[in-house]
């Protein structure tokens, strides 16, 4: 990145991750605002470097071997080669080839010059509401090596964003400098597929890679005292019964009290206090373990405390549902305010910032029903109220569940997929779409009919109006649709009849 030309600008924004890159580019671009993004490291943040794209490539490289093991080999089973064997280096030129086409086309100083952003390389630290220092080191060969620190500070004249992100949290767990520890951030360094792998988390980050690995040859288990706890009892189920029964995934039901090296093996013993059976420790042996216990906020180094900045419970920068701080002028975006860490959460409150800052009025950026999608295999999508969190807001008689098993989609049947379900949650008068969960091959894709038919305030049954493909997985969603629209016609059935009689 080099350094800019000029340091005033309208717009300055700490961070180059989704936040800060979808805010520079409607600010440079459609707002023909002056803009600088500060990033301390490389920009594309994780979802290019540590998260979304190498995760999702790697997702894609290990479907491809499941998919040979479960069909193309049923055609040679004499073949003792039969057991397609991956390579893990084709694998890793895979994705890194594919993080940098992306970051070339859409996070590069070369590509953000196209939207009339600057880009500047350094830590940056808010000195007032329209300041920031940036401290860049440069090292020196001549007459010997030495690392010089220099200091800029770039004037905002309209407003700051920071985008900072977050990272991998660590956890006080004895022995764990011991071993040979991953998180999602660094375990895309490894050379070589582990033997065995360790998970130790049952979130989306975590079970996405454990299944990742496993279909890639790798003997995985999870460590976990459930498989996304947050989402509907019944996502942990399918997924326990997916992961134990077709993947060959151990999962041990419990928390990581301690680990030690195993010198025999030159890996680790990890030591699980069991929720199932209580009161037992399992013992698990591996040579990588992957720590995904979760994400906390970069605030540090901000200058917050100075600003008088306050933080929220998880570490997060607190801000208003404007997304401004308690600082006139200073607005934070996406996982550093520790609310919601999704990637597109992240871009969509980049832009609702630099929105508030550069134009008249405002718009809420901390939403409610943000869509959510675990990438295994089934996926697992999400929005809104779950079952338990509708009844108990509005009332058990006020709340209707239409659900389907995958079982019953014909699509599903046709696909060997057959383990999942689709979960509506609607209110009983005026049909009102509360929240869904689905489990199924794309239920991401799914997910997304149902966040557009709660922004178009259509309520359930209306779903049942609009035709869909036969045989797709989305028909389960106008099938379930139907029930209740006939369901509905039933109840009025007299009424109609009259209203018939009267040649309406």
């Amino acid at each position: 990145m080099a350094t800019p030309s000029t340091t005033v600008y309208d717009l300055v924004i700490v961070g180059g991750g989704s936040a800060g890159l979808t805010a520079a580019k409607l600010a440079g671009k459609t707002l023909k605002k002056s803009t600088l993004i500060i990033e301390a490291d490389r920009l594309g943040g994780d979802c290019t470097w540590t998260g979304c794209v190498p995760s999702k490539s790697l997702l894609a490289k290990a479907k491809a071997a499941q998919m040979a093991r479960r069909f193309a080999i049923q055609t040679n089973k004499n073949n003792n080669n039969q057991v397609p064997v991956v390579d893990f280096v084709q694998v890793k030129d895979y994705f890194e080839k594919n993080q940098q086409d992306i970051y070339d086309r859409d996070d590069s100083p070369s590509a953000l010059a196209e939207y009339n952003v600057d880009t500047m390389q350094g830590l940056a630290t808010v000195t007032s509401s329209k300041t920031v220092q940036v401290s860049q080191q440069q090292q020196q060969q001549e007459p010997s090596t030495t690392t010089t620190t220099t200091t800029t500070t770039i004037t905002a004249k309209q407003g700051i964003i920071l985008c900072t992100g977050a990272t991998a949290k660590m956890a006080d767990i004895p022995g764990l400098n011991d071993v040979q520890v991953v998180t999602y951030e660094d375990i895309w360094r490894l050379e070589s597929l582990p033997k065995r792998l360790t998970v130790v988390g049952g979130g989306p980050v975590g079970i996405e890679l454990a299944q990742a690995m496993s279909r890639l040859g790798c003997q995985v288990t999870i460590v976990a005292t459930q498989l996304l706890p947050r989402e509907e009892p019944e996502v942990s189920s399918v997924l326990e019964d997916v992961f134990r029964n077709d993947e060959g995934i151990t999962i041990v039901s419990g928390r990581l009290e301690k680990v030690e090296r195993n010198n025999g093996t030159g890996g680790h013993k990890a030591f699980v206090s069991c929720v199932t059976p209580p009161g037992q420790v399992a013992t698990v042996e591996g040579d990588v373990l992957l720590l995904s216990v979760g994400r906390k906020p970069n605030t540090k180094g901000l200058g917050l405390e100075i600003m008088g900045i306050g933080l929220t419970d998880n570490g997060g920068i607190l801000v208003n549902d404007k997304l401004q701080t308690s600082v006139k002028g200073i607005y934070a975006a996406g996982d550093c305010i520790g609310e919601k860490q999704f990637t597109h959460y992240a871009g969509y409150q980049g832009a609702i910032a630099a929105r508030n800052i550069l134009l008249p009025l405002s718009d809420p950026g901390v939403l409610r029903d943000i869509p959510a999608t675990t990438f295994t295999s089934p996926e697992v999508a999400s929005v809104g109220y779950s079952e338990a969190s509708a009844k108990k807001e509005f009332g058990d008689d006020a709340v209707v569940v239409s659900k389907m098993d995958l079982s019953e989609v014909d699509r599903a049947v046709c696909d060997g997929e057959t383990k999942g379900f689709l979960k509506v949650i609607y209110k009983k008068r005026g049909g009102k779409i509360l929240g869904a969960t689905i489990v199924a091959p794309v239920a991401g894709e799914l997910i997304c009919e149902i966040v557009v038919a709660m922004k178009a305030g259509m309520s359930f049954p209306d779903l049942a109006k609009a035709i869909h493909p036969y045989p797709s997985y989305a028909i389960a969603l106008q099938i379930m649709a139907s029930e209740a629209y006939y369901e509905n016609v039933g109840k009025y059935r007299v009424v109609y009849d009259f209203l018939k009689r009267l040649g309406l």
